[in-house]
């Protein structure tokens, strides 16, 4: 019996540690991160700068690498208006996908390919709802927050105003908490802010 009970206990051992094994530690999604950002790099011809231009103009393939590693590429600063920490409303329409692995996921809410979308986040009634800027990722599953609004995005906030257009690459860290919690992250190849008063 004792000896039945102890080979039981093994196979159980061997199971939780292969188990485990299949789920990527921390360290693990943050190399496969480094890894799929420095292919995308050289995919897309990016050049990373190390400083922010003067004149904050940006060649289409520079990015300059900010605080959390997050890239941007101001592509148009929009009105002079710049957003009020926890006070201005934000929509945002962005052609993104996530590159981590081989099969992209796309969203695209700008340009030709929009096909009449509406601007994110989207509540859970189906319309527009608009995120104040500098509230961050929910973990609640129910908050549009939880799959359209991150602390990383809204970094570009600091640079351009309403109707300001950027890319950027936002590592999964300060991603949404979708993001955070699969590790992926996150291109944005085109990405306008709306300001709220203008819908």
């Amino acid at each position: 019996m004792r000896k039945g009970f102890n080979w039981l206990l093994m196979v159980c051992a061997a199971w939780v540690a292969v188990s485990c094994s299949d789920t990527k530690s921390y360290t693990d999604m943050l190399n496969d991160e480094e890894d799929a950002i420095d292919r995308l790099i050289a995919q897309e011809g990016i050049e990373v700068l190390k400083h922010f231009p003067e004149d904050s103009v940006f060649a289409e393939n520079q990015f300059v690498k900010l605080d959390d590693d997050i890239l941007l590429n101001i592509i148009d600063k929009g009105s002079d208006e710049r957003a009020v920490l926890y006070e201005t409303k934000i929509l945002y329409r962005c052609n993104m996908r996530y590159f981590l692995n081989v099969d992209t996921l796309w969203y695209e809410t700008y340009g030709p390919h929009s096909n009449g979308t509406i601007p994110f986040p989207i509540g859970t009634n189906g319309t527009s709802e608009p995120f104040i800027y500098g509230a961050y990722s929910s973990n609640n599953m129910n908050d549009p927050s939880y799959y359209y609004v991150s602390e990383g995005m809204q970094v570009a906030l600091q640079y351009v105003g309403d109707r300001g257009k950027v890319k950027m690459i936002v590592p999964f860290r300060v991603g949404t908490y979708m993001d955070q919690s699969s590790g992926d992250p996150v291109y944005y190849e085109t990405l306008e802010f709306i300001f709220d008063k203008n819908l």
